[in-house]
């Protein structure tokens, strides 16, 4: 059986503003983790080449996580894919990041071998990340 991963919604930003939302697989107990986001604000923004980052409280404007559910390992490969096919809207100062994520949740939950929570939804999300 293969091994599976966390996926998660993380946060990022300051405390103080409204915060970026990003979609994480958990690699190891330290955190170890593959960042997938959209930069840039509602004039221009794109999605980022995934990073490999150490998700540390207090670095690089890490505010935690919210764990969404897991992927085999076997089909990680389709985490860019899907993700990278969500439109991404620009123009309209009311979608954000969290539009993304959402977007991004409900096509993983498309995908086999991703086995997304089916209570996760915009305001659980928010209840376990704080702020807004």
């Amino acid at each position: 059986m293969p091994p599976f991963y966390e996926v998660a919604v993380a946060r990022f930003g300051q405390s103080s503003s409204k915060a970026k939302w990003v979609i994480v697989v958990v690699f190891t107990p330290s955190t170890h983790s593959l960042v997938y986001q959209i930069a840039g604000s509602a004039v221009d923004y794109s999605l980022e080449a995934p990073q490999s980052v150490t998700l540390k409280d207090g670095e690089n404007g890490y505010l935690g996580r919210a764990p969404i559910g897991l992927v085999d390992s076997e089909n990680l490969h389709l985490l860019h894919t899907t993700l990278a096919s969500i439109p991404v809207v620009r123009g309209d100062a009311s979608w954000s990041s969290h539009n993304w994520v959402m977007e991004g949740i409900a096509a993983l939950r498309r995908v086999q071998g991703y086995h997304i929570d089916k209570h996760v939804s915009m305001q659980w999300i928010s209840e376990k990340l704080g702020g807004k």
